[in-house]
């Protein structure tokens, strides 16, 4: 004779069936849910991708110079404030020369456009040394610049990297804009670049980081900033300086002569002072 089953088996295993049919469709639903979430990411992330492009490529080769600029691609002061150039109206990287491939790595012997100011300096705005050199040395610059030496910054795009979005090209524009813009805040906007390096680290500055760091001593290149005016031009001072053999920055030249920043010698205050005496 059949056992009977226990009271109340056919509803265990019911309810235990309606558990697990449950338990399916949230797998079901999460693993959905996280493939659309996947999907996303990855369009997310291409369209990033895309979009960096697109800006990079939206940089033409040729664009204006500024009034202030030089044919070494620097921006030239004296008496503080930019002062008219010999650059031509318009520069185009792509057409500058190669360096000679049997001085790479050499300090040149020579400096380009030597005779165009007292005192060049090769900077990029994302170099912790060039930052440092500011740091010291402004003040000194400020002062050789006040008693009627003119000053030549070619600011260079060598450390660009996408993780930046190209800040080093970015704050070389910037500089430019405010030098054409606004020329009598230009020193100013400089020194304020070179010490903003101390909050990013080498991170580097939105645009809207740059333009609050012009506002606040006093210029506003919203317009030039966004239409990255003269990033073109930043290009043609780079390829200049790699034109010219400049492998390393800071590089700065007093008179013609190059300072040897070791920092066991003379300062740079020192060194400046003895090659322009006279």
């Amino acid at each position: 004779m059949a056992k009977n089953k226990a009271p109340g088996s056919s509803r265990d295993t019911a309810r235990q069936a309606h558990a697990n049919q449950l338990a399916a469709e949230k797998r079901r639903s999460r693993t959905i849910t996280w493939t659309i979430v996947g999907v996303i990411a990855v369009v997310v992330a291409i369209v990033v991708v895309v979009m960096v492009m697109n800006s990079s490529r939206s940089i033409p080769d040729a664009g204006p110079a500024p009034t202030s600029g030089t044919a070494s691609g620097g921006i030239l002061f004296e008496d503080g404030a930019p002062a008219e150039g010999d650059a031509p109206d318009e520069v185009n990287a792509t057409e500058v020369d190669e360096p000679n491939p049997e001085a790479a790595g050499e300090t040149p012997t020579e400096v380009p456009g030597a005779d165009s100011a007292d005192i060049i300096i090769y900077a990029d705005a994302n170099c912790v040394h060039c930052a440092s050199f500011e740091e010291e040395n402004s003040e000194a610059i400020d002062e050789l610049a006040a008693d009627g030496h003119t000053v030549e910054y070619r600011l260079v795009n060598f450390l660009d990297n996408p993780g930046t979005d190209n800040y080093s090209s970015r704050a070389a524009n910037a500089a430019t804009c405010v030098a054409e813009e606004s020329p009598e805040n230009s020193l100013d906007f400089i020194g304020e670049l070179f010490a903003s390096y101390n909050t990013h680290q080498g991170a580097g500055l939105s645009n809207e980081e740059i333009e609050s760091v012009a506002s606040d001593v006093g210029a506003d290149i919203s317009d030039c900033v966004s239409d990255n005016t003269y990033r073109p031009f930043a290009d043609y001072t780079t390829a200049k300086a790699i034109e010219a053999g400049i492998a390393g920055i800071p590089s700065v030249w007093v008179g013609g002569e190059y300072y040897e920043n070791t920092g066991g010698g003379e300062t740079f205050q020192e060194f400046a002072e003895s090659q322009l005496e006279g």
